[in-house]
């Protein structure tokens, strides 16, 4: 079984990653390696059937939207290496500070479908390497979008270098 956590710390209010990792559900293209399509099945207001191409195989997941937990839980339905669950969350660094940075986790708990499944090894470096990216890229973004939300306060336009 592979069980981990990756986590990343990231400067940015708890509203912008939030806000850009329901983006990533809508449109996973943008934010995760290796996704050429994408077709919402079914859509309620706090689950998500959804099928994509990942890596050119076929992925169906069930997401469970949890906004007061601040977490997104994605249950494999088909994969063609793993079964269980891969948890999102934002964690607060601080309670009292809205400016605190962020942990934005992911909590991964995947079953092997089989060890004799061809390149096993390799798909799990491959998912953690696509994971670690993607983890990467949302700080990133949050981390640039928060930046470009203060020089907005400060009336500054876009792109202005400040010393």
């Amino acid at each position: 079984m592979l069980v981990r956590t990756l986590q990343v710390l990231v400067h940015a209010e708890h509203d912008t990653i939030w806000n850009l990792l329901l983006d990533r559900l809508l449109h996973p293209e943008r934010f995760t390696p290796g996704v050429s399509e994408m077709r919402i099945v079914e859509k309620t207001d706090d689950v998500i059937l959804r099928e994509l191409k990942l890596h050119g195989e076929l992925v169906k997941e069930r997401i469970t939207v949890k906004p007061y937990d601040s977490e997104i839980d994605h249950e494999l339905l088909e994969h063609p290496r793993f079964t269980g669950k891969i948890v999102i969350r934002i964690v607060r660094s601080a309670r009292q500070s809205p400016v605190a940075p962020q942990h934005l986790e992911y909590d991964l708990e995947l079953q092997r479908k089989s060890f004799k499944v061809q390149g096993i090894v390799g798909g799990e470096e491959e998912i953690i390497a696509d994971l670690e990216s993607e983890l990467r890229g949302l700080k990133s973004r949050a981390e640039e979008m928060e930046t470009m939300d203060q020089r907005a306060h400060r009336g500054e336009p876009p792109g202005t270098i400040t010393s």
